[in-house]
């Protein structure tokens, strides 16, 4: 895998984060539409990460839900949305009014609640992108993955670790009636695209540090 990574300055820093709050605006009322409740998401955190520190990010060994896609067009890499287990719950309680009590109790609906939201949530993100840079970002249909960080990550970056390639990180609460869940989006372009992008809202301070 490649060692290397992008390191934000702090115009690149303050513009993926503005882009993800755009971008989470648009996820917020996409889900209200979707589940009809007032659901608040915003962005604590944005950071760039070597794609081998992603499972630590992620929590290693700990068990999580990825929805994930490939992206192409302008653009070419993956974004996913990633959530710890006890964060899933907390959502299909939210939505559903209960929860699977094991990962083995997860069924169709469970499956299909959140590779929906993780739809809303990435195409948010990706309509951000297009709409502040006038590039095109195709995404493929949304595929789910239920595992360790270690190889939720595995399966997100596998396509793109031979490549010079990327991570942007962006950490996400989802809030609603007191109720809280973490999550974190992840952006994956090669570094060709992630250059594209910052050069496209006129930012190009982007360091390689390997």
């Amino acid at each position: 895998m490649n060692t290397g990574t992008i390191h934000l300055g702090p115009l690149e820093a303050s513009a993926v984060r503005e882009i993800a709050n755009i971008g989470l605006g648009h996820a917020t009322t996409s889900l209200a539409e979707l589940t009809g409740r007032t659901i608040d998401m915003s962005v604590p955190d944005a950071e760039s990460v070597a794609l081998e520190d992603l499972p630590a990010l992620l929590g290693g060994e700990e068990l999580c839900i990825g929805v994930y896609m490939a992206i192409a067009g302008d653009v070419a890499g993956h974004v996913a949305f990633v959530l710890p287990w006890p964060s899933a719950v907390r959502l299909w309680t939210m939505l559903l009014g209960a929860a699977p009590e094991g990962p083995e109790g997860m069924d169709a609906l469970h499956a299909s609640v959140l590779t929906e939201i993780g739809n809303v949530v990435a195409g948010g993100f990706l309509t951000a992108i297009s709409d502040l840079t006038g590039l095109l970002l195709e995404a493929t249909p949304p595929q789910l993955c239920m595992d360790m960080g270690i190889a939720v990550v595995g399966a997100i970056v596998c396509e793109v670790s031979s490549e010079d390639s990327a991570a942007l990180a962006v950490r996400t609460t989802i809030s609603e009636s007191g109720e809280a869940m973490e999550g974190t989006f992840l952006f994956v372009p090669t570094a060709s695209g992630l250059r594209r992008v910052f050069g496209s809202l006129g930012l190009l301070e982007l360091e390689a540090v390997a």
